[in-house]
């Protein structure tokens, strides 16, 4: 649900701007948004959530000294949510400067739960010359759903109580090296932190927390050169540098005695990308975007390694005035949160396969709708009998509407849907959220 919401809240609150767009560096925003240089905005909605725990259709409950006491079921519930939020822009000369805020307040009349999110958004940009340019941007999150944590690929499906924390920092470079080739230089970092520790669950303690299983930095260097082949063509050769480094001094298998295999830190990795690819113009409204490779990955405190395939394609497609679509999968090595048992080598990370599609199709002059899908595949990697080799599928599905009464005040309502397959027991789940409402913008 969560990944389809926020998809759409970025539509609607996305940074506006000053008002003459000739005298802007305003790359990549529509004249709507350049409107005013800030607004604000907030939701109202009444919702119900069939399983809003993402809790499998039985589970075991545990006694306190860690006998099975029996079995339960998802929980469902009404609830009320209420989504203020905030954005500013500002262009002059050569720079670019934005910045977002969203609230997210859920009440679920079931047990008065509550859930609470706090997205941050900004991005710089400036242009130095025709020839030189920089971005910098950095995203943090702080929320309990998955999705919203991992908008992209997933590295855990299940919902974590707590404020669990993602912050995503970048920094881009292009340089126009000659009329034909560029060479572009870009950094990522991406810090995660879950509030969920080793101590805080229930016995009998056979798991690893999320913090022990989740928490890490990410950091990604690039390097490309990109030739200018056809008017409408780019051609690309990349580098790729990463490293994934465990923060948890926790254990990942928990009960386990202790062997150089309990710590998170074992499954740290380094990773090398080697690709080719290209980005080209089919129509003025048609645009593709292609990277395949082979991924390296050295986990170095385990002594092992692994070769993979690299891919990240995508098609966009602006069919219409309002209206767009656009589909990709991308490949690669991901998180888990998934670490085996005891006895157990740990599994080390997923090869996943992450699919999605989009399309945003204007109804009428007020009615507006969004279709978004994602599915998600991931085969474990290490873990021993029972793990290695098997693996999830993860799916989401949303259908949302919006109605503008006035250009300022609105009417919306969907229904997002959420299925965890797993090989695994006792985790796979199934999800609906439907919900109606209204909001304001100024």
């Amino acid at each position: 649900m969560s990944f389809m919401k926020k998809i759409i809240t970025s539509v609607g609150l996305i940074a506006v701007g000053a008002a003459s767009v000739q005298a802007q560096y305003a790359p990549g925003l529509t004249s709507q948004e350049l409107a005013k240089p800030w607004s604000l905005s907030a939701s109202l909605r009444g919702f119900y959530d069939d399983n809003y725990l993402t809790l499998p259709s039985t589970y075991p409950v545990y006694n306190a000294n860690g006998t099975l006491k029996g079995y339960a079921h998802p929980l469902t519930s009404y609830g009320t949510e209420v989504t203020p939020s905030a954005s500013m822009y500002h262009s002059a000369g050569d720079t670019l400067v934005s910045a977002s805020y969203i609230y997210d307040l859920k009440y679920y009349g079931n047990g008065s739960h509550t859930d609470q999110s706090h997205q941050l958004n900004g991005r710089f940009e400036h242009a130095f010359s025709e020839k030189y340019k920089m971005a910098l941007s950095d995203s943090f999150v702080v929320a309990q759903e998955p999705t919203i944590i991992d908008p992209a690929i997933v590295g855990t499906p299940l919902r974590t109580e707590g404020n669990n924390i993602h912050n995503t920092g970048t920094a881009d470079f292009t340089a126009e090296l000659t009329k034909l080739f560029d060479l572009h230089l870009g950094y990522a970092n991406n810090v995660y932190a879950y509030r969920q520790l080793g101590g805080d669950e229930a016995p009998p303690y056979s798991y690893a927390s999320r913090s022990a299983s989740l928490d890490r930095m990410e950091q990604l260097a690039t390097v490309d050169l990109r030739w200018k082949a056809l008017p409408d063509t780019t051609g690309v050769l990349g580098y790729e540098y990463g490293n994934v480094g465990y923060t948890s001094p926790e254990k990942i298998i928990y009960a386990a005695p202790v062997t150089k295999y309990d710590y998170s830190n074992i499954r740290d990795t380094d990773e090398d990308f080697v690709y080719v690819g290209a980005d080209h113009s089919f129509t003025p409204d048609v645009n593709g975007s292609a990277r395949v490779g082979a991924e390296y990955l050295d986990y170095y405190k385990f002594h092992t390694s692994k070769l993979s395939p690299y891919v990240d394609v995508s098609l966009t497609d602006q069919y219409l005035p309002r209206c767009s679509a656009q589909v990709g999968v991308k490949h690669t090595h991901s998180s888990t949160d998934v670490v085996g048992l005891t006895g157990n080598t740990p599994v080390l990370d997923s090869d996943t396969t992450a699919a999605y599609a989009s399309v945003n199709h204007a109804v009428s002059d007020k009615l507006m709708a969004t279709l978004l899908g994602q599915a998600q595949f991931s085969t474990f990697n290490g873990g021993g009998p029972g793990y290695n080799g098997k693996g999830e599928a993860f799916f989401i599905l949303g259908l949302n509407a919006t109605y503008h009464f006035t250009p300022w005040f609105l009417g919306e309502g969907g229904y997002n849907y959420s299925k965890l397959n797993s090989d695994l027991a006792d985790r796979g789940y199934t999800r609906n959220f439907v919900y109606l409402g209204i909001r304001a913008t100024y």
